[in-house]
């Protein structure tokens, strides 16, 4: 895995009055994520080159003007294409807002990679008014609009979600309480009463990440929240656990895309560059 080009034009736009709701506006030209997974929905929009990415065990590939939507959990790497370089917009949604417009189920999409320039127009809109500090009332009511839409033209039938692997929620649990902690193997295996194979394969099998790569994201995204709220980067790496500012700016790129003073930027902490 290369680490992230500290070139690469990474924008983040967060509302208070929209919580649950992050945009962001990227340009790769090489390889910038390792496999990792969101908690929120994520619904891409593809400005300029192509990218292939896996969902499922299955490859997929986006092309300019398609958009991409990634299920809560979903592990994926959407990385551009060799010699292609991609530019994209991307909104991370709290399943709630989703819930809002799927009369209160979390909506499946019938695929991954959309064809629908009306909708993608929308969304277009939407980042418009993010990027342009439209009023909060326009940001919600646009918000709305390609929710509703986004569920009415491409949900599928809502199905009952399958129970959690009680040894993987309990190994779950453990590891959300102590996200500034690095919990061995053995100590998780024990915790899931399985063997350190079997927790290791069921684990994996369950969340689409080894427990290792797992806790690091987990840590990732506790960086993430602390510096949203504005804390120094200094700060947010030890509150997450890591010792080692470098290693801390290091994986957060690989889980993000961004580095953490482009991620802390968003709240109005860091000056925006020109």
């Amino acid at each position: 895995m290369t680490s992230a080009p500290l070139h690469a034009d990474v924008q983040f736009w967060r509302d208070p009055s929209l919580p649950g709701v992050e945009v962001r506006s990227s340009s790769y030209t090489r390889q910038a994520f390792r496999t990792h997974t969101h908690a929120e929905y994520s619904i891409g929009l593809v400005a300029a080159g192509s990218t292939r990415f896996t969902l499922g065990n299955k490859p997929q590939q986006a092309q300019p003007g398609q958009m991409v939507l990634i299920h809560p959990g979903e592990p994926h790497a959407c990385n551009p294409d060799t010699g292609s370089g991609i530019s994209y917009l991307m909104f991370y949604v709290a399943t709630g807002w989703l819930c809002g417009a799927a009369d209160g189920t979390p909506p499946r999409f019938t695929q991954p990679v959309l064809d629908d320039p009306e909708l993608f127009r929308a969304w277009q809109d939407l980042y418009e008014a993010f990027a342009t500090s439209a009023p909060a009332s326009h940001r919600q009511a646009l918000l709305m609009v390609c929710l509703r839409e986004l569920v009415r033209r491409h949900a599928a039938q809502a199905v009952e979600p399958r129970p959690e692997n009680p040894a993987v929620a309990l190994a779950r649990g453990h590891l959300a309480s102590h996200a500034d902690q690095r919990v061995p193997l053995d100590d998780l295996a024990r915790l899931a009463g399985l063997s350190r194979h079997h927790f290791l394969r069921t684990f994996k099998a369950a969340t689409g990440l080894p427990p290792h790569t797992y806790q690091l994201q987990q840590a990732v995204e506790k960086a993430k929240s602390l510096l949203a709220g504005g804390a120094p980067i200094s700060q947010a790496a030890l509150d997450s656990g890591f010792s080692d500012q470098s290693h801390f700016s290091r994986l957060f790129r690989q889980f993000t895309g961004a580095t953490p003073q482009q991620y802390r930027r968003a709240s109005g902490h860091e000056p925006q560059t020109p």
